[in-house]
């Protein structure tokens, strides 16, 4: 009650008692009303919080070097972890499964595929990608032969292991259609993955099908899944 600027005391034989009993001690004349103190009303603080508004760092484009394997050499790639962009040249298509795609452009060409080297772009960008017999081991090739119908073969001795490549005139005509139809993009980087889940993100490549969570392209990279299982 003191919070109200009363005091009582006990000779007066006030204790123990609530605001909401005033009525009674009043109408009672055991207190009598002389004077009214001045109290302002508390009101309660409040903190303002800024709300703080997190902003993508754009992709810087300029960062990216250019390799055409028409005209470069393997040897022009860093023998370092990174990040790449596969895109189709202008005028190149991917084969037709009956589905359109919609492509976001990386300097103006078509993005298909963004990947990381944890080890060495030179091998994993063009050794592994565009040449030799290896399906097996490229996400890419794999992806791209299945978009061209081409049969699946056993890619180890043991035939049950599930492995798969294609033949090898098949394997042969793939890689020259990608030294002809694409070209990549590619940035040294110790630590590719955050840039690659950001690279899915911001061009949503069809061929991506891991970490891909675009609704856009959806039914395109379900049927490219089912003719990459396609034995």
């Amino acid at each position: 009650m003191r919070r109200i600027g009363f005091y009582g005391s006990d000779d007066f034989g006030i204790t123990d008692l609530q605001p909401a009993d005033f009525e009674s001690l009043i109408s009672s004349g055991r207190i009598k009303i002389i004077g009214q103190a001045n109290l302002k009303k508390e009101t309660p603080r409040t903190t303002q919080t800024k709300e703080l508004k997190v902003v993508d760092k754009p992709i810087e484009k300029g960062s990216f070097t250019l390799f055409d394997p028409k005209i470069h050499s393997s040897n022009d790639i860093p023998d370092n972890p990174g990040n790449y962009i596969v895109c189709l040249n202008e005028g190149s298509k991917l084969p037709s499964i009956g589905i359109e795609c919609e492509m976001k452009s990386f300097q103006n060409l078509n993005v298909i595929y963004t990947g990381i080297a944890g080890k060495s772009l030179r091998k994993r960008d063009y050794r592994q990608h565009f040449t030799g017999n290896n399906a097996g081991s490229s996400t890419l090739r794999k992806s791209l032969g299945s978009l061209f119908g081409y049969p699946k073969v056993a890619r180890d001795k043991d035939p049950t292991n599930g492995k798969t490549k294609f033949k090898e005139n098949d394997e042969i005509k793939l890689s020259e259609w990608m030294k002809t139809n694409l070209v990549l993009y590619y940035k040294s980087n110790l630590n590719p993955d955050k840039l690659e889940d950001e690279l899915i993100k911001e061009y949503n490549p069809p061929l991506n099908l891991s970490k891909n969570k675009n609704i856009e392209n959806l039914n395109y990279r379900k049927r490219l899944s089912e003719l990459r299982s396609k034995k």
